[in-house]
């Protein structure tokens, strides 16, 4: 873990129950299933490229800042009717949106995303992403857990779920065994400054 990097007085993962419906889930695969998937890239120190030992799923990329900032509107809502609230700082900087770069994942069988942190984007409006987004689109195939190792955590994915956590905990998507594993992922920026 990136000590220096984690907000401490916020939880490091959590999940929300409900945030999209099944049919909802649905249209994003479909909407994948319709795109032309490309390989996910792996980002490291020395640059942007394919690494199929560290990562071998597919996806496809688009921007919509509506729709990035209703899918958190939602999270936070959700969060909002079992008692508990979004994060509204980190690290003194405020909650600002939704990173408006959306991106559905497809894991097929024997693909993953070895464990890694994710990487903290620079936006154009001074914000920074600090929180993972993600939402499971559907769970029937087998495998394809979210693992944080050093957190002794293992996920399982549920359709409409939601598992959002800071960039900056290691984890890993394990290995799909049977069907295929559709996510869709955005990220939570806040502000660079308190």
């Amino acid at each position: 873990m990136y000590v220096g990097h984690l907000e401490l007085t916020a939880p490091l993962w959590w999940t929300v129950q409900g945030v999209l419906t099944p049919e909802e889930c649905a249209g994003y695969i479909a909407r994948y299933q319709r795109a032309q998937p490309e390989l996910a890239p792996v980002i490291r120190t020395d640059g942007v490229g394919l690494d199929p030992e560290i990562r071998n799923n597919t996806r496809i990329m688009w921007d919509d800042a509506a729709e990035a900032d209703g899918l958190l509107a939602r999270v936070r809502a959700r969060m909002a009717e079992d008692g508990r609230s979004f994060p509204a700082r980190f690290h003194g900087g405020a909650l600002t949106h939704a990173n408006p770069r959306l991106r559905v994942y497809r894991y097929g069988p024997a693909e993953k995303h070895t464990a890694h942190w994710d990487t903290e984007v620079a936006l154009p409006e001074g914000a920074v992403t600090r929180v993972t987004l993600v939402v499971y689109l559907n769970d029937d195939f087998e495998g394809g857990e979210t693992d944080f190792p050093e957190l002794d955590v293992r996920v399982a994915p549920a359709r409409g779920m939601a598992l959002v956590f800071q960039h900056r905990v290691l984890h890993q998507a394990c290995e799909v065994t049977r069907g295929a594993k559709f996510v869709l992922r955005t990220d939570v920026a806040y502000a660079a400054r308190g």
